[in-house]
């Protein structure tokens, strides 16, 4: 594990955050050009969150039978043809499909990343260690993306920003080759060929692993509206142009930077659970603020507040579900697919229904003061089962 294999297998699981966030600051203008609801525009969002959390749930199972660059290189290059096909969308529905496909596809690199972590790492703090760097690129990745995304579109319009995303995926393609090694042994792949629903199976049956899953799904739900209505809060509700909104966005994403710099601290001494239950919590009371702010007609600065106390929450509560996952005794693949299909998921559920009720700041601060909530109860059954685990 050279740092440069880090650094590759980081930006792999940046896919995530680049297909949503670099074109989230022209959602607006999309719906504008394309037509459509709300919904409709929002739904692009939703469709590439679904083909993430489904791939993963082939691509991780299917990682553990033939190994991890086959599955990467196949699914980085897929994403970088669908982000062609999204550049070149002539209404609304083709976004959405291409944008599904995009996430298909980049759920081959996310997932199977955090597999070649566990692979080549020798112990828990090690594993917990190395999946926070690449937690700590995906919080990078929503400083840079929405930035360069406005950038990008103010000068040649929101279709060069998936073009700029094929040229990634091309970039990421060739490095991954070229310096990447195969990291699972070919007699493990062999000792791991279980057909894909029965190492799925496997995963669901670990109750420790499946309430992880549970606590990153629900504090997902949340985390997901707040991507897709932001935009729609800063420059419809409160009436600031997409420049303020990037730095809305930018500044939240420095918290998730912190969170995660502190998730890395704390978890060279405690399990990731400890991180994980700090960074429900703190979710949780962010979205409390956040509803009674928006409910009082606080300044713009007291939401702006919030959404950071929200988004350094994020910072924890990732790398913590995701690292908890891969020191269960589950097989890396599928512990991965497990843990990842159920952020995406959340996801799914989560984007559109600021859209369906209203993209407010009310809405959300409800939204995401409950699925904290939820991600807190599913964190303490986690716990609970972990101990009895270690009692037997």
């Amino acid at each position: 594990m050279t740092p440069g294999v880090l650094v590759v297998l980081a930006v792999l699981t940046a896919l995530a955050p680049l297909s949503v966030d670099i074109y989230t600051p022209s959602l607006p203008r999309i719906q504008a050009e394309l037509g459509g609801a709300d919904w409709l525009a929002q739904a692009s969002v939703t469709a590439c969150l679904l083909g993430i959390g489904v791939g993963q749930l082939v691509w991780g199972p299917l990682s553990d039978r033939r190994g991890r660059r086959p599955v990467i290189l196949a699914g980085v290059v897929g994403w970088a043809l669908a982000s062609v096909l999204s550049a070149a969308a002539t209404g609304p529905e083709m976004l959405v499909a291409a944008r599904g496909l995009a996430g298909l596809c980049g759920a081959a690199g996310i997932v199977a990343a955090r597999s070649v972590v566990r692979d080549l790492s020798r112990d828990t703090s090690t594993v917990a260690s190395r999946i926070g760097v690449l937690a700590l690129v995906t919080a990078v990745a929503p400083v840079l993306a929405p930035v360069a995304g406005t950038a990008v579109a103010a000068l040649w319009g929101w279709r060069a920003d998936f073009i700029a995303l094929a040229a990634l995926g091309g970039i990421i393609a060739l490095s991954f080759a070229l310096t990447v090694p195969e990291s699972l042994p070919p007699e493990e792949q062999s000792s791991r060929s279980l057909g894909l629903l029965a190492s799925l199976g496997s995963a669901v049956r670990d109750k420790e692993l499946l309430a992880v899953a549970l606590a990153l799904a629900a504090q997902s739900f949340g985390f997901y509206a707040y991507v897709v209505t932001a935009s729609f809060v800063v420059e419809r509700e409160l009436g600031y142009p997409p420049l303020t909104f990037a730095l809305v966005f930018g500044t939240n994403a420095c918290a998730m930077l912190c969170g995660n710099l502190g998730f890395r601290r704390l978890v060279r001494r405690r399990h990731p659970s400890v991180p994980l239950g700090i960074g429900l919590a703190v979710g949780t009371a962010s979205g409390v603020v956040l509803l009674l702010a928006a409910l009082a007609g606080a300044p713009a600065g007291v939401l702006w507040t919030a959404s950071t106390g929200f988004a350094a929450s994020a910072g924890f509560v990732l790398p913590a579900a995701h690292s908890w996952g891969q020191v269960t005794l589950v097989a890396s693949g599928a512990a991965s697919a497990l843990t990842g299909a159920a952020q995406f998921l959340g996801g799914v559920l989560g984007s559109p229904v600021t859209g369906f009720v209203g993209p407010t700041a009310a809405h959300l601060g409800a939204v995401v003061a409950l699925s904290s909530g939820v991600g807190l109860v599913a964190w303490t059954v986690a716990g609970r089962n972990r101990s009895r685990a270690r009692a037997h």
